[in-house]
């Protein structure tokens, strides 16, 4: 007869390829019945929409009907509380401990590191970078801006720089905006700014790793990193490699663009990053006549995203059309908001 041990021993066989643990040790088999013959088993996945939910069930399936005296096995997956994904996290951060890393790349004269980050595009992350380093800067700060998003660059064009670095004693002199906010990107290396970049990830990495090592950033109290959307190369490359002291996670009230920002804050938990807070972009729109706040994406979720992940929510902004005005002229560091101020100076402090 077969009991649970040996439906327990041969599920600790069957390992969930994206996190390369079993999923006895991840907590992920939530429940086993046997009777007889006949095999139950509850796989609790991490999300509903789990890519490797079939690729799991059939592993399991597998696994189970190759022990001696299973006739039947019946795989019924479910979505982790958040009492069960927290133990998962837990336990790659435990793993992570144990593995060789690769080492962090020294700071070199810079103070502090931030990389602004979002789990999908279209929130207005750069123009936010670019509002919090002109913040900075106006406070007193030196300021440099690392732009992350290789095949998307955005940042030359949202302060007007266009003047190509240049190479001195081994070292890349990046551009500097008006105020003198330090800024390399790969559009100021491209000649024209509407040439594309058709790099595979690999490509990438190295790129934004040269964009730190190779560049002579000087003394610097922050340097601001620009990534691109989502959890790829990039942000792997940034978040593992970078001595990032911290992380600000930009949003949107729309809720499909908090669901996937919360993938973004989950692999920043994997990794070991701290996230410093949370920022809700195109918030509302104040009637220039009569001051009425009009929520266009529907209610503000920031503040309960922020709670939820146990960090300080920054503030929320509006959608401004002098916003977009100044970022399309290269005139974002004469552009000035009351609640951007107040976003930057809980930074600062």
């Amino acid at each position: 007869m077969v009991t649970k041990e040996d439906v327990m021993s041969a599920l600790q066989k069957v390992v969930d390829p994206e996190l390369d643990m079993d999923i006895v040790t991840l907590g992920m088999v939530r429940g086993v019945s046997v009777e007889g013959g006949n095999v139950s088993v509850d796989i609790a996945l991490t999300s509903e929409s789990c890519p490797l939910a079939g690729r799991i069930k059939d592993e399991v399936e597998s696994a189970l009907s190759s022990l001696d005296g299973v006739s039947s096995v019946a795989v019924e997956a479910v979505v982790m509380n958040d009492e069960e994904r927290s133990a998962l996290i837990e336990k790659l951060k435990e793993k992570r401990k144990t593995l060789p890393m690769p080492g962090k790349l020294p700071k070199q004269g810079i103070k502090r590191i931030l990389a602004v980050l979002s789990g999908k595009g279209g929130v207005g992350k750069s123009s936010v970078t670019a509002m919090i380093a002109v913040g900075m800067q106006r406070r007193g700060l030196k300021v440099g801006i690392l732009d992350a998003d290789i095949t998307g660059p955005s940042i030359p064009k949202i302060f007007g720089v266009n003047e190509m670095p240049f190479v001195l004693e081994g070292k890349i002199i990046p551009a500097t905006s008006s105020k003198g906010i330090k800024i390399i990107s790969m559009n100021l290396l491209l000649g024209k700014e509407e040439t594309p970049v058709i790099w595979r990830g690999p490509l990438v990495s190295t790129a934004i790793k040269q964009f730190y090592t190779d560049v002579d950033w000087s003394e610097l109290d922050y340097l601001l990193v620009d990534l691109p959307p989502g959890t790829s190369d990039a942000q792997l490359t940034v978040l593992q490699l970078l001595p990032v002291d911290g992380i600000v996670v930009v949003t949107s009230p729309q809720e499909l663009a908090g669901i996937i920002v919360a993938k973004a804050v989950q692999m920043s938990r994997m990794l070991a990053v701290p996230i410093v807070g949370v920022l809700e972009n195109m918030s509302y729109v104040q009637c220039p006549k009569c001051g009425e706040i009009i929520r266009l994406f529907g209610d503000s979720r920031g503040k309960l995203m922020a709670e939820q992940i146990n960090t300080q929510f920054l503030g929320s902004l509006p959608i401004d059309p002098a916003l977009s005005a100044a970022c399309d002229h290269g005139k974002i560091e004469e552009y000035s908001n009351k609640a951007f101020e107040e976003v930057v100076e809980k930074l600062v402090s």
